[in-house]
């Protein structure tokens, strides 16, 4: 029982859920997770989106299984490959995903905004699977638009505005990841075994990704520093401390992106499997810094509303 949940999880590639936390970036930035009426719509599309992301990894996993089965490492971890999982189970998951994201979106989530996104994230997952995986640097770029329509589903579930600049960074975070992971596959697995896992990779090589990767956190970085202090430091009015302490998380996201690049590279594990970052205690206290920063910006003044002190 327990090895079929797991090939189950497997399947649906439920250790990728946390890419769709980004639904919930235009709730914290717009200065509203004080508003209770937003968590409904907002966790039933972060489950809308994991239905999305599992659709494509079935949908995938079915097209491949031939090529799969060809691939040793890959025969090892695909359920379907492996055998561990009939292939009538795969449709038959398949059509209950689809069924849930339906009945969802006609009864529980009418958002057409949304559904909008959720069309857009298994295009871009087909189309990527279909025709852009074996084109470097386009593979890069479609990937990381993902990322994208998952952060833009929030904002049209609110129905609020976000900076722009924001929205940049949130792309250049997916671009950064997806060059490490690449990175990860040629140290790890070395340049032969790494064409065999995805063809692309005869395209790429090590020095190629160490300049995109430098190249696009300078480009994260300056992206933020700027979402910054457009968004928050008005050149006409004068600056309170809450927006002042906003600019001590530059130097604080500059070391997240240092740290993410040391572990990628001289762990090379841990870029192919990126929720592992997550788990470095350097990562973890720096972000619980920089997030705490910003929620003490945000929503202080809110918090002494809500205690009712002036």
């Amino acid at each position: 029982m327990t090895s079929k949940i797991r090939s189950i999880s497997h399947l649906l590639r439920v250790r990728q859920y946390y890419k769709n936390v980004l639904i919930f970036v235009s709730v914290f930035f717009s200065r509203r997770i004080f508003e209770p009426s937003l968590y409904f719509p907002l966790f039933l599309g972060f489950i809308l989106l994991c239905c999305a992301s599992s659709f494509n990894y079935i949908i995938n996993d079915i097209r491949d299984i031939e090529r799969d089965k060809q691939h040793q490492e890959k025969m090892k971890k695909k359920p379907l490959a492996s055998g561990e999982l009939p292939m009538y189970f795969a449709v038959l998951l398949l059509i209950a995903v689809v069924g849930v994201m339906v009945f969802s979106v006609i009864f529980l989530i009418p958002n057409f905004g949304f559904i909008i996104m959720l069309i857009l994230i298994i295009l871009t997952g087909q189309f990527y699977n279909h025709f852009f995986k074996n084109y470097a640097f386009i593979d890069i770029l479609v990937l990381s638009t993902g990322y994208l329509w998952r952060a833009l589903s929030g904002v049209v579930i609110i129905n609020d505005n976000i900076s722009a600049w924001l929205f940049l960074a949130i792309f250049q975070v997916a671009m950064f990841l997806s060059i490490a992971k690449r990175k990860g596959d040629l140290l790890y697995l070395g340049e032969e075994k790494a064409i065999e896992h995805k063809k692309v990779y005869d395209q790429y090589s090590l020095k190629l990704l160490d300049q995109f990767h430098v190249l696009i956190a300078g480009s994260l970085f300056m992206t933020y520093s700027l979402y910054l202090i457009l968004e928050f430091y008005p050149f006409e009015s004068a600056i309170n401390l809450k927006e002042f302490i906003m600019i001590f998380t530059i130097p604080i996201s500059l070391y997240i992106i240092m740290r993410f690049m040391y572990l990628t590279s001289s762990k090379p594990e841990i870029a192919r499997r990126t929720e592992k970052v997550f788990l470095d205690k350097g990562v973890i206290i720096a972000g619980l810094f920089l997030v705490g920063i910003l929620f003490f910006s945000f929503y202080f003044e809110i918090i002494l509303e809500i205690l009712g002190i002036s």
